[in-house]
């Protein structure tokens, strides 16, 4: 895993029968996970009425991400909150992860980002589901008019694709530049090119759960 995480584009893959696998990515994900796991164990094994240190960060983190939802997303549609939540924690660390030596943001592979939007596409259309009923979603496919229907289809499906293709972009062009830069200069260029990349693997978690949240609101408006 170490060698093809050095080379840009590289994977380790493994064949199942007809179907082809990024083993180094399907690791990082678990490794991610894992981690996650244990932030919320460690989190909530001991909680204070009164919080401090670890748990108030991550409460001021939870309350922070609950903000967005409830700010944007109708009453009716902030069951949404748990998805939301977990996407942006899961892309966050995969989006991090990838600065440690020798580990990989498992979100520079699309096959991970498109699965993260088939997520977000299958919450959009529970959300407005939810709230319109299902025939009551259906029908707003064909308005204003039922010539509109390929068009709308094809939007929700655009919506996602575009999530994933924007993630998956610039957390691999970060994972380049990090590479490019630690072959050129051995300190000072490396440590620059992975605070960068810190900050888009920041920001392009934040954009990537408020897109979907935008996209759950535009779904479950009345």
């Amino acid at each position: 895993m170490g060698h093809a995480s050095s080379e840009i584009g590289a994977h380790l893959v493994v064949r199942i029968g007809m179907f082809t696998c990024h083993l180094d990515s399907i690791i990082m994900t678990w490794i991610v996970m894992a981690l996650l796991v244990g932030v919320a164990v460690i989190a909530t094994r001991k909680m204070k009425d009164v919080p401090g240190g670890f748990q108030n960060m991550v409460e001021y983190g939870v309350e922070a991400l609950w903000g967005l939802v409830a700010d944007n997303v109708p009453p009716r549609a902030r069951g949404c909150f748990p998805v939301i939540a977990t996407l942006f924690l899961f892309i966050l660390a995969s989006n991090l992860i990838g600065v440690v030596p020798g580990m990989k943001s498992p979100t520079a592979d699309i096959n991970v980002t498109l699965a993260l939007a088939a997520v977000v596409l299958g919450l959009t259309v529970y959300a407005g589901a939810s709230v319109k009923g299902v025939w009551g979603y259906i029908v707003g496919f064909v308005k204003p008019n039922p010539l509109f229907l390929p068009l709308n289809l094809i939007e929700l499906c655009t919506r996602a694709i575009t999530l994933a293709l924007r993630l998956f972009g610039n957390i691999f062009a970060g994972d380049v530049l990090v590479i490019i830069l630690g072959k050129l200069v051995a300190y000072a260029v490396p440590t620059v090119g992975q605070a960068f990349h810190v900050f888009v693997g920041v920001l392009q978690a934040y954009l990537f759960v408020m897109l979907s949240i935008a996209y759950v609101t535009v779904a479950s408006e009345e």
